[in-house]
């Protein structure tokens, strides 16, 4: 396979996973609950860590956990379009093999 082939082919996979998470973010967003305890002290610490400790607006956590509920969900959405193309691949060997 060339090397464009598998560049585009991966970026196409990002690109599903990207697209993905973030549909299922909205679905987060759509639910009716309060912040976690430890999502916002995950927050605080990343903050403490890069520097901003103090935030201008207090509003801009809930965004900061809408942001971190998109990362998780983006690597979810793409753990398992990897594993879909595993299995998919595992399936069309197994029935080469077979015939």
């Amino acid at each position: 396979m060339s090397f464009v082939k598998r560049i585009l082919r991966y970026v196409a996979w990002g690109t599903a996973s990207f697209i993905g998470g973030w549909q299922l973010t909205y679905v987060i967003a759509a639910l009716p609950f309060n912040m976690p305890i430890f999502v916002e002290t995950f927050i605080r610490f990343c903050l403490s860590m890069t520097g901003a400790e103090y935030l201008g607006n207090p509003e801009d956590m809930a965004t900061l956990a809408l942001v971190l509920y998109w990362a998780i969900a983006t690597l979810l959405v793409g753990g398992l379009l990897f594993l879909g193309y595993f299995a998919l691949s595992c399936y069309r060997t197994r029935k080469i093999r077979n015939q």
